[in-house]
């Protein structure tokens, strides 16, 4: 795959295609290509005569851009390849033009121009495109996912739809991500990762099965969105946020009661989720991680260590260490070849 080099350095656009490829070697290309960007996807049968595909991709903080352009084929996602992979991940997919069939937790999704489709690596999926396809995915851990929506939650996959409201919004920066690729810089990458996060927690978070039903549910999704866009308020508290929710605070526990973890506990993982997310940043690699703490409401450096360490197993400072020596070692490889 060729790579193209980005404005600041960074990761950098690749770009790959079927161009120039004998028809015996096409297949075994295009499998390793569908692996290398969306995980343990296999082709079901050989490609046809004249088969043509090419991909553009962009990956940085862990979230990959894929861009793809492909003629007809078939593939699926097996259980003995799922339990291979070292890490699950989610995927969400715009179609830009032509048709392709999703089989997604025994569903058939038949997907056009315009659609949106989330799946995960979790669940047996099969695909089928029809007809000369155009799409573009973000792929990244379904860990990241998880920790954003309440415990117990699965998901096995869902189309949005992307004509109004949340899945209009993540369409539309999902499309533009494809379109500003080269151009989103070092700064930018912690921003859209964010964004992203949030925008597809968002589109799911009434796609997903809770144990919880009826009013409670949406009273404590009320109160998770009001946390997350307060986290940076040193001040938040069960209190504070019962109040402008117009609850009592006793009723705020009772609902976080239901997921396993108190409302202060809740507020500190996130913190400590966006903390790290920061921490791994190159656009965040000049400020200390005093600076980084105090950004999330964390008003104690020692504390923030300490609380750091205890939900990661390493401290703040070993993890971007460790973080960013990974990063230069890849950089390295890279230049190599």
């Amino acid at each position: 795959m060729q790579a193209d080099a980005s404005m600041d350095g960074s990761s950098p656009t690749r770009q790959w295609s079927t161009a120039g490829l004998s028809r015996s070697d096409t297949t075994d290309a295009w499998q390793e290509a569908l692996q290398g960007n969306y995980g343990g996807w296999q082709l079901t049968q050989g490609v046809g005569d004249g088969f043509s595909a090419s991909i553009r991709n962009r990956e940085f903080d862990g979230v990959r851009v894929v861009e793809c352009v492909c003629d007809p084929c078939t593939g699926r996602l097996l259980p003995r390849f799922i339990d291979r992979q070292p890490e699950p991940y989610i995927g969400v997919q715009i179609t830009k033009a032509g048709r392709e069939r999703f089989h997604l937790g025994g569903e058939d999704i038949c997907l056009g121009a315009g659609d949106l489709v989330i799946w995960t690596s979790t669940q047996p999926a099969e695909f089928t495109v029809m007809e000369r396809l155009h799409k573009v995915s973000v792929v990244l851990p379904w860990s990241e996912i998880q920790e954003r929506l309440p415990r117990g939650t699965t998901f096995s996959g869902t189309v949005i739809d992307s004509r109004v409201g949340i899945g209009a919004v993540l369409y539309s920066h999902v499309d533009s991500l494809a379109h500003q690729l080269e151009l989103l810089t070092e700064t930018d990458q912690a921003a859209v990762r964010r964004a992203t996060l949030e925008l597809l927690t968002a589109a799911m978070s009434h796609r997903v099965e809770t144990p919880q039903r009826g009013l409670a549910v949406r009273y404590l999704g009320q109160l998770q969105d009001y946390i997350l866009a307060n986290l940076q308020d040193e001040s938040l508290s069960p209190t504070s946020i019962a109040s402008a929710n117009h609850m009592s605070p006793r009723y705020v526990h009772m609902l976080f009661a239901q997921i396993g973890v108190s409302a202060s506990a809740w507020i500190r993982t996130q913190r400590l989720e966006r903390c790290k997310d920061d921490l791994r940043s190159r656009a965040y690699r000049d400020c200390s991680i005093a600076e980084v703490a105090y950004t999330w409401g964390f008003t104690d450096p020692s504390h923030f260590t300490r609380i750091f360490k205890q939900q990661y197993g390493v401290g703040p400072r070993e993890y971007r260490e460790a973080h960013h020596h990974a990063e230069r070692f890849l950089a390295a490889g890279i230049n190599r070849r």
